[in-house]
């Protein structure tokens, strides 16, 4: 397995890395036209941005692993965190697709790493931004006082996840559609994330319309979110 990925990884870098080069001997020729080379400058800027994807996903894979991410839980708005998330995956969101956001309260302090928790629903909706093209992305939690704990899901109208992928999906560089792009880390990050926060995250495998990714949080109180803290 750890043949396996380094071979992925060694895979992933190297795509990109040989497009950039590739495409910069073309914009030095001078046989190209100007749209050309505003063509193959894009080409070198799309691939620029998938090695830095993968290059942020392997450092915050490790640190999540070696415990060297200290997570920071305190009080913060998780509306806020989660009006946040969808902001910043909106131009991700192929025409036509209505990105929607349901939670059963209109506002609530949960006790948490915002930033982390942040990833983690940016993770899970550009995913679903990815393959979703036609309907509906929706984000949602609900708050379970009795089990003490938060739960959230995003649901998508794309293409879902084949039986066999759904036990392996959370592994590293497990992909559905090898052409798609993306590193096949970010599922895995996300899983690292929740465990770390205390929760857990899975499919649920009874939703056929698309995907659905289903994840609890702790309802952490007061005192007991300083002590995870520190």
């Amino acid at each position: 397995s750890e043949m396996c990925i380094r071979d992925s990884i060694s895979h992933e870098v190297r795509t990109p890395l040989n497009a950039i080069v590739g495409f910069s001997e073309l914009l030095a020729s001078s046989e190209y036209s100007e749209e050309e080379k505003i063509r193959f400058a894009g080409e070198v800027n799309h691939s620029s941005e998938l090695l830095l994807n993968l290059v942020n996903d392997v450092l915050d894979l490790s640190r999540l692993e070696s415990g060297k991410i200290k997570f920071s839980v305190k009080p913060n708005d998780l509306v806020a965190c989660c009006q946040r998330a969808l902001d910043s995956i909106r131009h991700r969101v192929k025409p036509g697709v209505r990105l929607t956001f349901t939670p059963s309260l209109e506002s609530y302090t949960l006790n948490t790493d915002a930033l982390r928790l942040q990833q983690l629903l940016t993770n899970l909706l550009s995913n679903a931004a990815k393959f979703t093209s036609e309907g509906e992305i929706n984000l949602s939690f609900t708050v379970d006082e009795g089990k003490e704990e938060v739960r959230f899901s995003v649901t998508d109208t794309g293409c879902g996840i084949p039986e066999d992928k759904c036990e392996k999906i959370f592994e590293r560089f497990e992909k559905l559609n090898e052409n798609a792009q993306g590193t096949g880390l970010g599922l895995s990050i996300c899983q690292l994330i929740i465990e770390q926060l205390g929760g857990k995250i899975w499919i649920d495998s009874n939703y056929e319309e698309g995907a659905r990714f289903l994840f609890t949080h702790p309802i952490y109180h007061e005192q007991q979110g300083k002590e995870e803290a520190e």
